[in-house]
C-alpha cells in the first residue's frame, strides 16, 4: 500500500503545485510573459523533482499512468500494479486541483488546454512524451551511471519541455495531471488529447528501448 500511497502523494504535489504556477501567472503575471513562462517551467520542474526526491524509493515516483504503462510494457509492473498506479496518480490530481480551487478558485484550475489546432497539438504531446519516456527509461536502468541524478535530470526535462511548449499545448504529457484540473472545472473538451497521446508517445518509445536493448 504505501508504493501507492506514494503515487497517490506524489501527483497532488505535481498537480497542486503545476496549478498555481499557471493560476498565479495569469493572474498576476500576465503582462510579464517570461516571468509567467519561466514561473510555470521552473515550479513545475521543481515539482517533477521533489516527488522523485520523496517517493522514488518507495513506487518509483512514475507520477503519471502513461509512464506507468510504459513500465507495464517492459514488465516492470503487473497488470494489478498498473491498475492501482493509474488510480492511485489519478485520484491524487483530481484532490490536488480540488484543493487548489477551495484556496485559489478560478475558472479553468490549470486546465491543459491546446492553442494550435488538434492534430498539431497532439503532435507535440505524442513527441515530448516518447521523449520524456526514453530519457527515464535510460535513467532507471540499473547500468546507468547517472541514475543517482534522475530527479535533476527528469525535473530538467520536464522544465525544457514546459518552456519550450508550454503556450503551444499546456504541456501535460500526463493523462493524471490533465484529469484533475479537467474535472474540477468541467473543461473536458480537449482530455481525450492529454489521455491518448501521452500513452501513445510513450508505447512508442518503449517499442524503440526495447529494440535498443537488444543491440
Amino acid at each position: 500500500m504505501r508504493k501507492y500511497f506514494a503515487e497517490f502523494a506524489g501527483t497532488f504535489l505535481l498537480v497542486f503545485m503545476g496549478v498555481w504556477s499557471i493560476e498565479y501567472s495569469n493572474q498576476n503575471l500576465s503582462e510579464n510573459f517570461q516571468a509567467s513562462l519561466w514561473l510555470i517551467t521552473i515550479i513545475f520542474g521543481i515539482a517533477v523533482t521533489l516527488a522523485i526526491l520523496l517517493f522514488g524509493k518507495t513506487s518509483g515516483a512514475h507520477i503519471n499512468p502513461a509512464v506507468s504503462f510504459a513500465f507495464y510494457l517492459n514488465k516492470s509492473l503487473t497488470y494489478t500494479e498498473l491498475i492501482f498506479y493509474t488510480f492511485s496518480q489519478c485520484m491524487g490530481a483530481i484532490l490536488g486541483a480540488y484543493l487548489f480551487d477551495i484556496v485559489y478558485p478560478s475558472e479553468y484550475v490549470g486546465t491543459t488546454l491546446p492553442s494550435v489546432n488538434i492534430p498539431l497539438a497532439f503532435l507535440f504531446e505524442m513527441i515530448l512524451s516518447f521523449v520524456l519516456m526514453i530519457i527515464i527509461f535510460w535513467i532507471a536502468n540499473p547500468n546507468n551511471k547517472y541514475t543517482k541524478y534522475a530527479p535533476y535530470i527528469i525535473g530538467i526535462q520536464v522544465g525544457i519541455h514546459t518552456y519550450i511548449v508550454g503556450l503551444v499545448t499546456s504541456v501535460s504529457m500526463n493523462p493524471a495531471r490533465s484529469i484533475g484540473p479537467a474535472l474540477v472545472s468541467g473543461h473536458w473538451e480537449f482530455y481525450w488529447l492529454y489521455l491518448t497521446a501521452p500513452i501513445l508517445g510513450m508505447t512508442i518509445s518503449y517499442a524503440i528501448w526495447k529494440n535498443l536493448k537488444k543491440k
